[in-house]
């Protein structure tokens, strides 16, 4: 029996963990991209409504609102993995010249603060989630537009998980790289 490649992007079979967190946190990205575009289809949609038909899209405005979050959850753990993020680090990197260890040391000890940040998002939208699951609770207008509220902050609970995971990753990349020049 012939094996077969891996699907394009997807890790092989003997990779390490940090090549199949790197495919999860593509196909989170992938899927808050997808979001975007429902969400621009639906604001089309709804403004066609009602300019033509004087009927807007019932719902469209907090679909939308819920949708914001999610998306910026979804996509942050790629976006810092493939560090495409919007960071002041000026001062780390006038001295990372002159010592590359102290800097790699600090941008470590900045990524472990990080995770922490993202770990306290879990803890405290962890059991909003589950209240929301549970009590069934809902966006929008009762018998016309009901959004369920738990799908959007489990991804935010999973988007920020990841993104926790990530940052770990990257302070253990940096501060293998601050022993490094330190040998």
């Amino acid at each position: 029996m012939v094996s077969q490649p891996p699907a394009q992007g997807a890790p092989d079979p003997g990779a390490s963990f940090a090549s199949y967190f790197r495919f999860f946190t593509q196909v989170l990205n992938v899927a808050g991209t997808i979001l975007i575009l429902v969400m621009a289809m639906a604001v089309n949609f709804d403004v066609v409504g009602r300019d033509l038909f004087n009927h807007p899209i019932p719902g469209v405005n907090e679909f939308i609102g819920l949708s914001i979050v999610a998306v910026v959850f979804l996509q942050m753990a790629n976006t810092l993995q493939e560090e495409r993020h919007v960071s002041n680090d000026i001062f780390i990197r006038l001295i990372s010249g002159s010592h590359p260890r102290l800097s790699a040391g600090l941008y470590s000890m900045f990524h472990v603060v990080g995770a922490l940040l993202m770990a306290v998002v879990v803890v405290y939208v962890w059991p909003i989630l589950a209240e929301n699951y549970r009590e069934g609770y809902y966006a929008g207008t009762a018998h016309v537009v009901e959004i369920p509220i738990w799908p959007f902050m489990a991804t935010v609970v999973i988007g920020a998980a990841a993104t926790a995971v990530q940052f770990l990753l990257d302070a253990g990349r940096l501060a293998k790289r601050a022993a490094r020049q330190a040998a």
